[in-house]
């Protein structure tokens, strides 16, 4: 279930994409959950394994990058109509996926932002994408650009936290009677 209008995650994805530009950036790599979430859709647990949304600076080109496990929740419950899927087994090095990924893209050369600040994205993981884009692309520092997107509150937003607040006082109320 996709909580907001498609409209209003184009939006959104619309003000990512003019922030890219403003940054000289061709592209996004997201590893926050949270931005996924606000871009997208996107709702999962699976937000402490290596997963990556790429988004192209059009803001409309879309890639996931998950495990197996995820890609249900991903299909019900985002926007994303790319999803790709890396194995866990021994010797997988999804961040080689990653980059036939962007290699798909056109990114050969360009300079891709990278939220590096996530749960998913660990030491060692980092280090596997450094290597894996090294002499590919080049990676700039972005965790803050979705973040500092969704400080501002659309109506949207601000509609679905009252009828959530309205929701939990019925529910207090219901558990007091």
């Amino acid at each position: 279930m996709i909580h907001f209008s498609l409209e209003e995650l184009a939006a959104r994805r619309k003000a990512a994409s003019e922030e890219l530009a403003g940054r000289g950036l061709d592209g996004l790599l997201m590893f926050r959950q949270e931005s996924m979430y606000y871009l997208t859709g996107y709702d999962t647990f699976g937000y402490v394994f290596f997963q990556c949304l790429y988004m192209g600076a059009d803001g409309e080109t879309l890639t996931l990058l998950t495990r197996t496990p995820d890609v249900r929740q991903a299909e019900h419950t985002s926007v994303v109509e790319n999803i790709r899927v890396w194995y866990d087994a021994e010797g997988a090095d999804p961040a080689e996926d990653l980059r036939e990924i962007l290699e798909e893209h056109g990114c050969r050369g360009k300079r891709l932002g990278i939220e590096s600040d996530a749960y998913g994205l660990t030491g060692y993981n980092l280090k596997r994408v450094e290597t894996a884009l090294d002499g590919f692309c080049e990676l700039v520092e972005a965790s803050d650009l979705v973040s500092r997107l969704r400080v501002i509150k659309s109506p949207a937003e601000i509609a679905y936290v009252r009828e959530a607040a309205r929701l939990a006082d019925l529910g207090l109320d219901r558990a007091v009677e």
